[in-house]
């Protein structure tokens, strides 16, 4: 009945929804090219401009910026981002020196419906008007000199013959997550062969903020100076079996952990989808904070937090890549797929469960299941508390000599070698090998 119901509900909506893209569109493209004006003076002068439309999110606007200054060195590059409150942060253009980045609003109502958002204009519609006007401004601006690419063309220009390894991972994924894992391998590599200088935020920005925690953590009663590590826990609400797949363990779970690094000397900054509770910022004072406690912007704090770590610890998610662009020393925890990996870090998988029920080996998930980016193998199990605490323990002590000889070669190279976790060098967690895969002992490695 309900189903019955639903059908003309569906057909008038289906009408509704074209005539009012038709009809507001055209004050889109209007609304768009007056939002470029002040740029045009730029664009004079630019050689190479980029939109991103899609892929689209945080990720993307982070790692498409940095993309284009080590493909283009020395050029004056804009990168403009076509975007929303739903995915943006709108203070990343701060990060970045060498290449100008603007968020450029879209023209549309945007409605939140089941942590998905409705749009209209239609977003391909939308989107597909505002890079055909985009190219045509930057040629008349620049007279036809400067170069007009979408962010899919500049990732194209990135991969190199090399990312054919890539495809035994892309068999097993859907067009999006292939992609997805070439562009952050290749930005990797690029980063590798030719290193760039980190991004920050403006020194004045910096200035304002590290009084206050400093203040933090003397009232929290420590002595010497703090050192930074940025968590970051992704945990996502919508319905998408490969979202679920990279969700972090609860909050709770990292807590002893981050006590471990408060011993250390580690002031911990959360950035990602948790908040820190009244009971929890009452226990650890100034040892664990958040924009709230800091009383900042958010968006800023995220930049920040994550920019200015010395360590980084976190989750598979578009939160790691100021890490991975400033190349910050990093723990994964709850790490998935298995195959996928990150330079100069650490990571400790999921466990898994067959559709028995049994636990499957740790030898088997980077073996048989490497390149089963899905989990069709059978039910990923998060981190517990004990793993997270004993992976952050290991970390703490692998940090201090990052350049050592890994213990485990040998059992990371049970992973495939045409894989992103050895194209960029990453490495096994020592508490992930010791307590899944039989024989193996930290201490018999030391």
């Amino acid at each position: 009945m309900k189903r019955i119901f639903l059908m003309p509900v569906r057909l008038l909506w289906k009408i509704f929804s074209r005539m009012a893209s038709v009809t507001i569109l055209p004050f889109s493209a209007l609304a768009w090219v007056l939002r470029l004006m002040p740029w045009i003076s730029r664009m004079a002068a630019v050689d190479v401009v980029v939109l991103m439309t899609a892929p689209t999110g945080f990720a993307h606007s982070l790692s498409g910026p940095d993309m284009l200054r080590h493909l283009y060195p020395g050029k004056r590059c804009i990168f403009f981002i076509a975007s929303w409150k739903y995915e943006h942060n709108y203070k990343v253009g701060l990060l970045w020196k060498d290449v100008d980045v603007v968020c450029v609003p879209r023209f549309i109502t945007a409605i939140p419906y089941q942590h998905r958002v409705i749009a209209i204009p239609f977003l391909r519609w939308h989107d597909t008007m505002v890079a055909w006007l985009t190219q045509q401004v930057v040629s008349l601006a620049s007279g036809g000199r400067g170069k007009f690419l979408k962010l899919k063309e500049l990732h194209q220009e990135a991969l190199s013959p090399g990312t054919a390894l890539m495809e035994p991972l892309r068999a097993h994924s859907n067009d999006g997550e292939a992609c997805g894992v070439d562009v952050v391998t290749q930005l990797q590599l690029l980063q590798m062969r030719a290193p760039a200088p980190p991004i920050r935020l403006p020194e004045a920005i910096r200035n304002d903020i590290v009084p206050k925690l400093e203040g933090l953590w003397r009232d929290a009663g420590h002595g010497e100076k703090a050192k930074i590590c940025c968590l970051y826990l992704r945990f996502e609400k919508r319905e998408s079996y490969t979202t679920r797949l990279r969700n972090s363990s609860p909050l709770e779970d990292h807590l002893p952990a981050v006590r471990l690094l408060n011993e250390a000397g580690y002031q911990v900054f959360l950035t990602g989808d948790f908040e820190i509770d009244s009971n929890t910022r009452e226990s650890f004072k100034g040892d664990f904070v958040e924009a709230k406690i800091l009383g900042i912007d958010n968006n800023i704090y995220q930049l920040f937090a994550a920019t200015e770590a010395e360590i980084f610890i976190g989750t598979n998610g578009g939160g790691d890549l100021p890490a991975v662009i400033n190349a910050i020393p990093s723990l994964y925890l709850n790490w998935f797929p298995y195959s996928h990996g990150r330079r100069n870090s650490w990571v400790y998988f999921k466990s898994a469960r067959d559709e028995a029920g049994q636990i499957l080996p740790g030898r088997r998930l980077i073996t048989d299941f490497v390149r089963d980016a899905a989990a069709s193998f059978g039910t990923l199990i998060d981190n517990t508390q004990e793993e997270i605490t004993d992976a952050v323990a290991c970390f703490i002590e692998d940090v201090k000599n990052t350049n050592a000889p890994d213990p485990y070669a040998d059992i990371a190279a049970l992973i495939p070698q045409d894989t992103q976790f050895h194209l960029v060098g990453t490495r096994l967690s020592p508490a992930w090998v010791r307590r899944n895969i039989p024989g193996e002992d930290v201490a018999m490695r030391a």
